[in-house]
């Protein structure tokens, strides 16, 4: 059983400010990219613009359980969006390799620009990924923060694969890069059915509650 509130587009951004600025409570894998954030006055404004925008998405659903969801499909979003920064700096990628991988995002794009858009985008996602766990966390949604966890597991590791693929294919191996495809293929499905299931509608029955009491709901998935 979950116990629920509703949350206003304010209280959204207020607890996200504080949480980025409560430096000394960064884990590890946040530390750096929220300090570089907090360090730029330009990078900060333009997060506070973008970080807006999903908190504004999040507080339109209006309800405790639509906003739960809201805020699991934030995560995964954002999960995504770091996920080509976070492997090639992991990985140390390099060369004709770093270009192949950026050009299967980017296209026909001038590479530098695409590394320091790529970037930009990381700093940004970082931030407000752990914004959105802390938020999930003063929800006392703890079925949330597994689920967002082993999603964050699970597409770290395809893209590990992915980005072995593109090593591959750059490299001209054609027989890894074919045997990695098979693998990269059914880990995407894996990951694609894993996200269905975080995102779907939630089942709930809804409690009697005496006057001013919290949301109260049972969950079924």
């Amino acid at each position: 059983m979950a116990v629920y509130r509703i949350f206003t587009f304010n209280r959204l951004m207020t607890e996200s400010e504080r949480a980025l600025w409560r430096t000394d409570s960064h884990p590890d894998y946040y530390r750096g990219p929220i300090c570089q954030l907090l360090d730029d006055g330009r990078r900060y404004q333009h997060w506070e613009a973008s970080h807006s925008l999903l908190m504004r998405h999040v507080a339109d659903a209006a309800r405790p359980l639509p906003q739960a969801l809201a805020l699991r499909a934030t995560a995964v979003r954002l999960i995504h969006r770091r996920g080509l920064f976070d492997y090639a700096r992991a990985h140390q990628v390099r060369g004709v390799v770093r270009e192949r991988l950026f050009a299967a995002f980017y296209g026909a794009v001038d590479y530098r620009a695409a590394v320091l858009r790529e970037h930009r985008q990381y700093l940004l996602a970082a931030s407000s990924g752990y914004c959105s766990e802390v938020l999930v966390g003063s929800m006392k949604d703890t079925h949330s923060l597994r689920l967002i966890e082993r999603y964050e597991r699970m597409y770290r590791d395809y893209f590990e694969v992915y980005g072995r693929f593109i090593s591959a294919e750059a490299t001209g191996d054609h027989e890894l890069a074919m045997a990695l495809k098979s693998i990269m293929l059914k880990q995407r499905a894996a990951v694609d059915g894993l996200r269905g299931a975080m995102l779907a509608p939630v089942r709930e029955r809804i409690r009697p509650q005496p006057p001013g009491a919290l949301f109260t709901r049972e969950r079924f998935f």
